[in-house]
């Protein structure tokens, strides 16, 4: 366990430079954990579609998932206005503007009708919400019938001697030094694998499953 209680991290980031930061280390390290979802997405078999990314950061996974999908496109939203600037300059830079939208937007209300989604994916965005069960609820709204999600976020119980291992490796690849306590804040805001079960439980998404990977949970379409 790395903190009893959680401690919270729901400010959007502001800094442009350090948006740009983060832009930057995610195209130079994410191609891996970009392999895993995506295995998770082909496993589900979903192919072409309306893709939703919620909390894209810097777009970098709807990016490169819309590249090796060409049957998808995406909407990815970000709280971050820094953020989605970044995003919005990597798909110009990739010529996905026209099979990847960004745009400024919230978890507790997503920019789409009832029924409309083929597939929602929310990578290491849980631990900045303060009511996931209202994002939860939101993303069965959105979901057509028998949709697919992948989400991914950090959890406060992983085995603390791993989560410090992870936490000097970040620490070792982020020179930046604003951001070089962010693996282990995140981690402080995370929410335990019980804890989002109990979540999920409560909420209208329907026929998921979660599970422990290091120090991480996924969630995804049973």
């Amino acid at each position: 366990m790395i903190a009893e209680e959680r401690i919270p991290e729901t400010s959007p980031l502001e800094d442009e430079s350090l948006a740009n930061y983060y832009s930057r280390m995610a195209k130079k390290y994410m191609r891996f954990p970009l392999k895993r979802v995506l295995s998770r997405i082909r496993a589900l078999g979903v192919e072409e579609g309306l893709a939703l990314d919620v909390g894209t950061g810097p777009g970098i996974f709807p990016l490169w998932i819309a590249q090796a999908l060409t049957g998808i496109k995406f909407i990815a939203i970000d709280l971050s206005p820094a953020m989605i600037q970044e995003a919005q300059f990597n798909a110009k830079e990739m010529g996905l503007e026209d099979r990847v939208l960004f745009q400024v937007g919230s978890a507790y209300a997503l920019p789409l009708r009832d029924k409309t989604v083929d597939l929602i994916i929310c990578l290491n965005t849980l631990h900045h919400l303060e009511d996931p069960l209202s994002f939860f609820n939101e993303a069965s709204r959105v979901l057509k019938e028998g949709g697919k999600f992948v989400m991914v976020d950090l959890r406060r119980d992983a085995p603390k001697p791993v989560a410090i291992f992870f936490n000097l490796l970040w620490r070792l690849m982020i020179r930046e030094a604003r951001a070089r306590k962010g693996l282990w804040n995140s981690l402080k805001a995370s929410f335990t694998l019980e804890e989002c079960k109990k979540l999920l439980q409560r909420s209208a998404l329907q026929g998921w499953k979660i599970y422990p990977q290091a120090i991480e949970m996924w969630i995804e379409s049973a």
